[in-house]
């Protein structure tokens, strides 16, 4: 069973193209959102910031992205999907970007990192939505599907494990800003390989209002 799963899953990054270039677009991203929170904790405490100026960083993108979320669902349904996607990884690559020189000039302050931490958790809110939705439009339903959902979470699953170790590696030889720089390259790539996917044409299906969308979501 194991070796027909595994045939099939090779049998799908080789035979459909599309799949492979969002399979890359999203390994990509997740190579630097794995490692970001340990650079972004190094970057607290070396601009002076302590244990209560960390969580306060961390939990300001979480919480963020948790009140963006519902309404990040709806704009992902109506807006299309791949705009959403690399517009999104767009503003965290230059989030982490400009996070990257202050903290490589030593200008970083807890606050301008606590504010482009909140922007990155307000447009991973939006990406989430919006990429999940891709892939039934990139493989036909049924047992390829699951394979193709699999095949994304086995890969996630072990670059976040393999990544915080690679992190510590890096900002123990040349600090926590060259890690925020690396997780802006990832964003960056990530948008140009999403670049180059052509969705299938899909059946539009009848809108309803948005605040009528949101509640449905919500509940």
């Amino acid at each position: 069973m194991t070796l027909h799963r595994l045939s099939t899953a090779v049998e799908l990054l080789r035979t459909n193209g599309l799949y492979r270039r969002y399979a890359l677009a999203r390994l990509s991203s997740t190579v630097g959102t794995t490692v970001a929170p340990l650079g972004l904790a190094f970057a607290v405490i070396q601009s002076g910031g302590g244990p209560a100026a960390l969580g306060f960083v961390l939990m300001g993108g979480l919480l963020v992205f948790l009140a963006v979320t519902p309404v990040a669902g709806v704009v992902a349904d109506r807006l299309p999907r791949l705009s959403v996607i690399v517009a999104c990884q767009l503003v965290c690559g230059v989030g982490q970007c400009v996070a990257a020189a202050l903290v490589l000039t030593g200008t970083a302050s807890v606050w301008s990192l606590a504010g482009l931490e909140m922007l990155t958790g307000a447009a991973g809110a939006f990406f989430q939505p919006a990429v999940k939705g891709l892939v039934p439009r990139l493989v036909a339903p049924g047992p390829m599907l699951v394979q193709a959902n699999a095949l994304l979470q086995i890969a996630g699953n072990a670059v976040a494990i393999a990544g915080p170790g690679l992190a510590g590696l890096v900002i123990a030889g040349s600090g926590p800003g060259v890690i925020l720089a690396w997780d802006a390259v990832t964003f960056f790539v990530s948008a140009g390989v999403f670049l180059t996917v052509r969705l299938p044409s899909a059946v539009r299906h009848e809108r309803r209002g948005f605040m009528a969308d949101l509640v449905e979501g919500w509940s």
